[in-house]
């Protein structure tokens, strides 16, 4: 067994017992820069939904709202003391601003895609916040970002678990095709960033 599916298995059982109010503060709280397995739980409900235990437009009208009520909380606390927040923890303040900089250009790209990995799903709202991101273009690519997010993980697991064999051979029929669309948008991705890196030093002297 994976840790993946050890740690769902621990999970499970909360969500047995407390069900979907349990559930939708682990997302939303996650969200807002507090250390909880909201994505766990949510995979352990998309599982037990596959099982008849939960129903599945529960578990998604519980987390895509959760999602967008807490990186709204993790925004509004960047930017009133995220800042702060954030050299505290033991952020260097150069690597902070870097980071900010970094947030500032590519911020739409992070929120829509960053959820789906663990620190920046944590962080990314606390960091837009902090970084003076316009709430509005914030709020759009946040409900872009998270209900991506949801709709993944949660309709993914369900499929999983009710065809896993289809979905498999699904997998193995697409890797190829996802390995080299990934390698070349890598690429072209350190290609914009080398190609500004003369126009940013002469902006620097």
């Amino acid at each position: 067994m994976s840790v993946f599916e050890t740690t769902v298995a621990h999970m499970t059982p909360w969500l047995q017992a407390y069900g979907y109010p349990i559930l939708g503060v682990a997302v939303a709280l996650e969200g807002a820069a507090i250390p909880l397995p909201g994505g766990i739980l949510m995979a352990a409900a998309a599982i037990l939904a596959a099982h008849g235990e939960l129903s599945l437009v529960g578990v998604l009208l519980t987390c895509w709202p959760a999602a967008v009520a807490g990186d709204n909380l993790g925004y509004w606390i960047g930017r009133n003391g995220g800042r702060r927040i954030l050299l505290r923890s033991g952020l260097h303040r150069r690597r902070l601003g870097r980071l900010q900089r970094f947030f500032r250009r590519f911020g739409i790209w992070l929120l829509v895609f960053g959820r789906f990995f663990d620190g920046t799903r944590q962080l990314e709202a606390l960091v837009a916040g902090s970084a003076s991101m316009p709430w509005r273009r914030f709020f759009l690519a946040d409900l872009a970002g998270t209900a991506l997010w949801v709709l993944t993980w949660v309709i993914g697991l369900y499929a999983f678990d009710q065809h896993p064999g289809a979905i498999h051979r699904l997998i193995l029929q697409l890797n190829p095709w996802v390995a080299s669309i990934a390698l070349i948008v890598l690429a072209l991705v350190i290609w914009r960033l080398l190609s500004r890196g003369p126009n940013r030093t002469s902006e620097i002297r």
